[in-house]
């Protein structure tokens, strides 16, 4: 059985390699140049079965040989597969990357592809792990139903109202969940703005039976799952981890739900901070600047005196900000960011005691040490 996706990937490097248009080779194959959208849908797998006079055709027009078809023809992307990726050959290699649809398959290693494999490995089968936990909501619906239709005997509307509210927020749970494994899916092969749009309209669907809730989703959880496929990939994830929550840090959310607020100028000060890391210049510097903005933002509800732990994980959460501005290509003034954020991981030890809170209380230490260093190298006190 031919493996429809990685066709579809050999013809699309092969007419690269061979500089033809989608037109010129509809011409060579089909007669017909107008016929490129026929191209097109091979190229991206939508033909199912491809007719084998076809297959023949688009062969020969880019010079595809018997032994480039072979593993098409023969070998089936096995879950099993996924389990043995130090042993697998190259053939089998690009199969699967062309499966996850990896960019530049061709042009990487067999120590990066099997490096790359490996991490699309453990989101594979988190994402079967997903799939199979998706629960049978059917019994908890009939029973809700059956409570609504005995309200209605009583003529209890409050009761139905109450019930039904109850259905409704059912059912949007198991669309959210549908919809979040859909993402992971498309996060999966790459698709980040897809995946993007499908965890934006999971969460606003929740407003009409809470209107705190699709904030809630995107600041608690959907900008995470952007925000880690980002720093694992790079691409989009971590600007549209600042997306899906930036618009919602409003006074009126802080006025509503000063926890949640914070919260989110938390989540954004993270895609901020790890986006500036990797972007060179003034982008990357105003970038590492917002960050700091945002987690200094978050301080004013985290406060030393309500909330002791999280003031101190902000605190060197800033540090930590502050030593990647001095170290970023553009610092103007390394001493006066070193400065800060020696002050900042300071401020944490205050709180982090090394009896009860060993962990935290080392990585400061070790913050502090290198913030430290780093001055002393620099000649500054």
């Amino acid at each position: 059985m031919l493996d429809i996706t990685a066709f579809a990937a050999l013809i699309k490097r092969k007419r690269g390699e061979a500089r033809l248009t989608q037109e010129t080779l509809a011409l060579d194959v089909f007669g017909d140049s107008a016929r490129k959208a026929d191209i097109s849908r091979l190229e991206n797998a939508k033909v199912p079965k491809p007719q084998e006079a076809t297959v023949q055709k688009i062969c020969k027009a880019l010079d595809i040989s018997i032994a480039e078809m072979e593993p098409i023809r023969q070998s089936r992307l096995s879950a099993a597969q996924l389990d043995h990726i130090p042993t697998l050959s190259r053939e089998e290699l690009e199969n699967i990357a062309n499966r996850f649809q990896i960019d530049g398959v061709y042009d990487r290693t067999d120590a990066d592809l099997r490096q790359l494999l490996t991490q699309k490995a453990t989101e594979y089968r988190a994402l079967r792990a997903e799939v199979d936990a998706i629960p049978d909501s059917m019994k908890r619906l009939a029973n809700l139903k059956a409570a609504a239709q005995d309200a209605i005997a009583r003529v209890d509307l409050d009761e139905v109202e109450t019930l039904m509210t109850l259905v409704h927020a059912a059912e949007l749970d198991e669309a959210a969940t549908s919809a979040e494994i859909r993402a992971n899916n498309a996060l999966l092969r790459g698709k980040v703005d897809h995946a993007y749009s499908l965890l934006c309209a999971a969460a606003d669907s929740f407003a009409a039976i809470d209107p705190l809730e699709p904030v809630r989703r995107r600041i608690l959880r959907y900008s995470e799952i952007l925000c880690t496929h980002g720093l694992r990939y790079g691409g989009k994830g971590l600007g549209l981890a600042q997306a899906i929550v930036a618009d919602l840090l409003t006074p009126t959310l802080k006025d509503r739900d000063a926890w949640l607020w914070a919260a989110g100028q938390n989540c954004l000060a993270i895609a901020l901070k790890n986006q500036g890391s990797r972007s060179d210049g003034e982008k990357g510097a105003d970038l590492l600047a917002q960050a700091v903005t945002a987690y200094r933002a978050a301080l004013k509800v985290s406060t030393l005196a309500d909330h002791p732990v999280q003031w101190a994980e902000t605190q060197e959460n800033i540090a930590i900000a502050q030593e990647a501005i001095a170290n970023h290509d553009s610092c103007a003034d390394r001493h006066a960011a070193l400065q800060a954020a020696l002050a900042a991981v300071e401020n944490a030890l205050t709180v982090y005691d090394p009896a009860t809170m060993p962990y935290d209380y080392g990585t400061a230490t070790r913050l502090r040490d290198r913030i430290q260093s780093a001055l002393d190298a620099s000649g500054a006190s």
